[in-house]
């Protein structure tokens, strides 16, 4: 452990698509006496930075828009440098939410739902816990910790739920996923059950469904 860097000595490398965003994580890192070494808008301007400046943790956006996810540069990264430590900064609860087949998280990763996050304290300790994580940590995927009730919702059930969060309708849907449309309906019965939403009527379980959806994937509607 000798030649690690301590504290607040760790270079930080910023990714965040949203420039307003990007602007504001790196300043109050900065403020909060990090040492920020760049941020990048997009992957080709992470990749590099990350060869430029060696950085020993990310801070990054699962969300980058069009192209390579946060997941994957994180991958990427990882396998540069088994030692970095890696810090999701997300308004996705859970990375299933975001996109169909996301890359499985790299082992030691700390997952930050931006709008959970009080203070920047919360995120320096982040960054610290990533990196010291990434020391003892065997470069393997493991998934990151969330709430029980979504951590059990299955890769089927989170599509589902994000397929009808953009007004698909059953029939829609099996077509998409080439299965029965009382499939489908099954489905999307468990996943009510899963939140705890009454029977009723089929489409106030959808409006409730889409509502849960979104929320979860930090956006407002």
């Amino acid at each position: 452990m000798d030649g690690w860097p301590k504290g607040d000595d760790l270079a930080i490398l910023v990714i965040e698509d949203d420039a307003f965003t990007r602007t504001s994580v790196s300043g109050a890192l900065t403020n909060a006496g990090l040492k920020v070494v760049a941020a990048a808008g997009d992957a080709k301007s992470a990749v590099y930075a990350f060869t430029m400046h060696d950085p020993n943790v990310i801070v990054v956006d699962l969300d980058l828009g069009i192209g390579p996810t946060g997941l994957d540069l994180a991958r990427s990264f990882r396998l540069r440098n088994p030692k970095l430590g890696i810090v999701m900064l997300t308004s996705y609860s859970d990375p299933r939410l975001f996109r169909n087949y996301v890359s499985e998280t790299p082992a030691g990763c700390e997952y930050l739902v931006k709008n959970q996050i009080s203070s920047i304290e919360t995120v320096k300790t982040a960054v610290h816990n990533a990196f010291n994580n990434a020391q003892s940590t065997a470069l393997v995927t493991s998934g990151v910790e969330h709430p029980e009730w979504i951590h059990n919702l299955t890769q089927v059930q989170i599509e589902t739920l994000r397929m009808v969060a953009q007004g698909l309708s059953n029939a829609e849907i099996a077509l998409q996923r080439f299965v029965s449309e009382k499939a489908i309906e099954q489905t999307v019965s468990k996943i009510a059950k899963a939140f705890g939403i009454p029977t009723a009527t089929n489409q106030n379980q959808r409006v409730h469904l889409a509502r849960i959806y979104f929320r979860l994937a930090g956006q407002s509607h």
